[in-house]
């Protein structure tokens, strides 16, 4: 009798299968438009722009800054450009703030202007167009977090409200962005009042304590001291953070302590209490220190022939 044990688990083989097509190729390889400049100017510019901001450090700031001045921004669709391309910058990267904010404030003399589009229209500057992009930014997030958090209570009105942590991170880089801004007299007081204001009158503000406690400790002393009128709403507000840790006693450990610390720091007149004799950190200005004292020291030096610094193109050297 013959073994027919093999045959009931072979299975036919049917037709084979056509091997998969290959990669299309290009009429025109993308390294060769690069090498032979056939990309067009605003997108060189763009490449140019994004290379520089990857390499700023406070060592390299004159060079780098320099180098932005000349990047080439002869229209406003490229300054638009750049304009977003620094503050995805800044905002992605919000532990560097403080150097993106001190290099906007400088860009903003040097940036070229152009004429308004409509009549009565007003001009396009560079810190214009960096604060309306840092306005819509801050309202597409809270939009986006009132329809999540809706939809949310919808589907299981007993989880805890939370949005995408990749929205809430950029909203707080965006907010933390605004407050060096502030510092550097480039956004006015009114605008991170309004922003504090609107954070606080939400229903469901135990959602924004981390950015009220930033915005809280970058201008609640101005507040403080601007009018016995900004006084009383500053009072409003701190008056709500203590509300907070009673309302939500289930409130995150690290929001509490945030809270804490805003409210000792208040208390103490703006003084850390618990380090009094702190000694101050230097803001960034004090960390880079001024073009004639870095000439002095042999680090930097114009180009030869040159006498405007502005123009010149700066050359790293050793110390000597």
């Amino acid at each position: 009798m013959a073994d027919n044990s093999t045959a009931a688990w072979k299975v036919p083989l049917g037709p084979v299968p056509p091997p998969p097509p290959g990669l299309m190729k290009a009429k025109v390889p993308w390294m060769s438009t690069v090498r032979k400049g056939n990309l067009p100017y605003e997108e060189l510019v763009l490449r140019k722009v994004r290379t520089i901001m990857n390499k700023l450090t406070v060592e390299k700031y004159y060079i780098l800054r320099t180098q932005l001045i000349d990047s080439g921004i002869t229209t406003p669709s490229i300054l638009q450009g750049v304009t977003s391309l620094i503050f995805s910058k800044a905002v992605m990267e919000p532990t560097f703030c403080p150097l993106y904010a001190f290099l906007c404030s400088e860009l903003s003399v040097y940036f070229p202007s152009f004429p308004p589009d409509e009549p009565q229209g007003k001009q396009i500057t560079f810190m214009r167009i960096l604060l309306d992009i840092c306005q819509a930014t801050y309202e597409s997030a809270n939009m986006k977090a009132g329809e999540t958090r809706q939809q949310t209570m919808t589907v299981a009105p007993n989880q805890d409200l939370e949005y995408g942590y990749k929205e809430r991170r950029q909203n707080l880089g965006n907010i933390r962005f605004i407050c060096e801004l502030s510092k550097q007299r480039r956004a006015v007081l009114t605008i991170v009042s309004l922003i504090l204001k609107h954070l606080v009158e939400q229903d469901d503000v135990e959602v924004n304590v981390e950015a009220i406690c930033l915005l809280l400790s970058t201008v609640g002393r101005q507040l403080d001291e601007s009018s016995s009128k900004s006084r009383v709403t500053n009072d409003v507000y701190f008056d709500r953070l203590k509300d907070l840790l009673t309302i939500h006693p289930q409130l995150a450990t690290r929001l509490k302590f945030m809270i804490y610390d805003i409210l000792d720091l208040r208390a103490n007149n703006w003084v850390n209490p618990r380090h009094p004799n702190q000694v101050k950190d230097k803001a960034i200005n004090e960390l880079i220190r001024p073009l004639e004292v870095q000439k002095k020291l042999g680090r930097i030096r114009f180009a030869e022939g040159t006498t405007d610094w502005k123009k010149s193109i700066f050359t790293e050297i050793s110390p000597r």
